[in-house]
């Protein structure tokens, strides 16, 4: 990548977090925009650290939907994705069992895959590799088929 690509790339992923921020902080009921801000945020040379104050109050924005009795796809997947984000494997794993059977289309998995993969490569290249990562990331791919 040419060094005037690096920096309109670099410009536009900041452009992309602040209208992902903007959104979740419009109405902090809704988790999407929360969970593609921080997610956006670790992706981020360096990473925004912003996004360790904002994961939290994303992951309660989550749970309101899961608790009302009937969460989706999507919702057990922002639940993922967040426990990857806060490295917690546990969490991870768990919302990843309840999110497997709501597949309804392979580009949900998809989607969610190639999320933690971003995740798993970022930190793999910052020497804070997450080996579990790798196993999330193959349970959605092979869905995802």
């Amino acid at each position: 990548m040419r060094a005037d690509d690096r920096l309109l790339a670099d410009g536009a992923l900041g452009q992309a977090i602040e209208t992902y921020r903007q959104g979740f902080e419009s109405d902090w009921r809704d988790a999407y925009p929360g969970v593609n801000a921080v997610t956006l945020m670790e992706l981020k040379e360096p990473p925004d650290s912003a996004g360790h104050e904002l994961l939290p109050v994303v992951r309660y924005a989550v749970g309101p939907r899961i608790a009302a009795g009937s969460p989706d796809y999507w919702d057990w997947a922002t639940a993922v994705e967040l426990a990857v984000l806060a490295s917690d494997k546990d969490a991870a794993l768990g919302a990843l069992r309840r999110a497997l059977p709501l597949i309804r289309e392979a580009w949900e998995a998809e989607t969610t895959a190639r999320n933690v993969r971003l995740i798993r490569e970022t930190r793999d290249r910052r020497g804070t590799a997450e080996s579990w990562l790798v196993t999330i990331e193959r349970e959605l791919t092979t869905r995802a088929t």
